[in-house]
């Protein structure tokens, strides 16, 4: 039997010439599909989902990966995880081990779990989201910054963010609750940016997002998250005066002016925002 397997041979990113080099060797196992673009792409994974293909492995970064999410999102079609990015956060949450011979193993065990979704004006993402300091970040990280330094590239961005103001927002959950932020980071699992569990407690088969919502000015910001790296992410129970940790299955996000939101890596939108629970998408799992 050979899997569909979409290559994004468009992604900027320097693992996905290694991906070329290991599927040379297996291609008795693969129908490799090449989209021309991210429309091409997900047209092509809902047709497959339509016809009730059992598995569709996507070789690509978290940005490729979101792609698969929104055609694949509720349907009985498993997601197979090729992690071909720059940082691919979201098969380190999943427990992927570097290595496609690897990511091929977990194929063949066919193991799979059904992880919540969430969407922002409607559009999905797998792992994470952020509005404010780190979006401006990645909106700043250029495709020779991330072939040159890979992860550190949105390091170096970072600080060229952080010289700007940061922005005044408006959070709002479906509870009612309203909070004044100055940066705001959503996760839909315990990882964020890289190997790092940012949101301590967060677990992505809840059916809950878990938010940091950065009350102060930068300082702050960079002395909390300097403590959340000591103690393994920030903890719903560890609120203090310079940020807010809640959950939340919808919430709105506004400011007086547009502000760049990033989901899984890549700059999506700009304020305002509406954050809504999308449902399902069904995984192969280690």
């Amino acid at each position: 039997m050979k899997y569909p397997l979409f290559f994004n041979n468009t992604a900027k990113s320097a693992r996905a010439n290694k991906f070329r080099s290991w599927f040379a060797k297996n291609t008795d196992h693969f129908d490799l599909i090449e989209p021309s673009s991210a429309d091409d792409m997900k047209a092509r994974l809902q047709a497959q989902a339509a016809q009730n293909t059992p598995i569709v492995a996507v070789a690509g970064g978290d940005g490729t990966l979101g792609i698969a999410a929104q055609a694949l999102a509720n349907t009985n079609t498993a997601l197979a995880v090729f992690p071909a990015g720059t940082a691919n956060v979201f098969s380190l949450e999943m427990g992927f081990k570097s290595g496609f011979d690897f990511a091929w193993q977990v194929l063949k065990q066919g193991k799979t779990q059904n992880i919540d979704l969430f969407a922002i004006n409607g559009k999905p993402f797998l792992q994470m989201a952020g509005i404010g300091l780190d979006a401006r970040a990645v909106e700043l990280t250029t495709w020779e910054l991330k072939k040159k330094w890979g992860p550190l590239s949105y390091v170096f961005s970072a600080v060229k963010a952080m010289k700007e103001p940061l922005p005044h927002l408006s959070l709002t959950t479906d509870s009612g609750e309203t909070i004044s932020a100055r940066s705001i980071l959503l996760g839909n699992g315990a990882k964020y940016g890289g190997n790092f569990p940012l949101f301590g407690d967060a677990c992505n088969t809840d059916g809950q997002l878990d938010i940091v919502a950065f009350t102060n000015p930068l300082s702050s910001i960079l002395l909390e998250c300097s403590k959340a790296l000591v103690s393994r992410g920030f903890h719903i129970n560890a609120n203090n005066a310079n940020f807010r940790y809640l959950r939340c299955s919808a919430a709105t996000i506004s400011c007086d002016s547009p502000i760049p939101c990033e989901m899984d890596g890549d700059h999506a939108t700009y304020t305002p925002i509406t954050i809504t629970k999308f449902g399902h998408l069904k995984v192969l799992v280690p």
